[in-house]
């Protein structure tokens, strides 16, 4: 059976689209010519473009590695042709300090260890490619778990905020409760997996998976995405804020043999409103 192709497109057209070709070393050479500098020490190649996965749209994601001591870091963007170039600036000491960081260690380990070498004047890229391939998650673990019942008692908060405005009628304050206690929910996940995120494109996905297809969580975090629908209707604001109530009601559940007394004390009390309210 052949794969539906919209009247309107050919399918070669959808084909080539599935199918990018990688960037030339010719373009690469000319791109890390342009942009080199006296304090660039490396440069590397992330993103898509360096996994072999990107699309005509993809970005091209550079990180320039420069002294620990050279400040500001921002982010830089640019056009070559028709491709948008991310530069962001980095130092060693920064990318180190990150792996201490469960969460964001979640996200830098596979972004690296997936990067390919552009530029590397004191083999300073090399050492920072075999840190991450040595990188074992063991010692992050207990803070981990500790971050993630850390994140679910703090967003006893957002759920009393979000059940105000419910109350009140708010709809912009329950939308803004909603999208911060979906994004909660799914850091806590994340990290009590853990899930090494290979690209922000599957980031929700891999959470899910992760959880499980078959869950509720899953069930209740694909609703909010708009990723699966509902014959009850779950598209109104008021609707979403209850999901949301659900899903941290689900995530307390996956994550409560694991809570502190300390945790498990303001998260009950959350379960015992969140009861009430749905």
């Amino acid at each position: 059976m052949q794969n539906a192709t919209p009247d309107n497109q050919p399918q070669g057209q959808n084909q080539a689209l599935l199918s990018h070709p990688l960037l030339s070393d010719n373009f690469l050479e000319a791109l890390v010519a342009e942009i080199e500098s006296e304090q660039i020490r490396g440069m590397i190649l992330g993103g898509s473009q360096a996994r072999g996965d990107a699309t005509p749209y993809s970005d091209i994601d550079l990180a320039c590695f420069v002294p620990d001591s050279f400040r500001p870091l921002r982010k830089r963007f640019l056009y070559r042709g028709d491709h948008l170039i991310s530069i962001g600036l980095k130092t060693l000491e920064g990318v180190q300090q990150q792996l201490t960081d469960p969460y964001q260690a979640l996200w830098i380990v596979p972004s690296f260890q997936q990067a390919q070498i552009l530029l590397d004047k004191d083999g300073s890229m090399h050492q920072l490619k075999q840190m991450l391939e040595d990188f074992t998650w063991e010692a992050l673990r207990k803070e981990a778990i500790e971050y993630a019942g850390h994140i679910l008692t703090c967003d006893a908060e957002f759920i009393h905020k979000l059940l105000g405005n419910i109350w009140k009628g708010n709809l912009s304050g329950i939308a803004y409760a909603t999208a911060r206690l979906f994004d909660s929910a799914t850091m806590v996940m994340a990290l009590f997996h853990p899930v090494f995120i290979t690209t922000d494109n599957l980031y929700y996905q891999e959470v899910e998976t992760a959880v499980g297809p078959g869950t509720a969580w899953t069930h209740y975090h694909r609703l909010l995405t708009g990723a699966k629908t509902s014959a009850e209707g779950t598209s109104s604001v008021e609707a979403r804020g209850k999901l949301a109530l659900l899903l941290y009601r689900e995530t307390a559940q996956l994550l409560w043999p694991t809570l502190n007394e300390q945790h498990s004390s303001v998260v009950e009390q959350v379960l015992s409103l969140i009861k009430q309210a749905v």
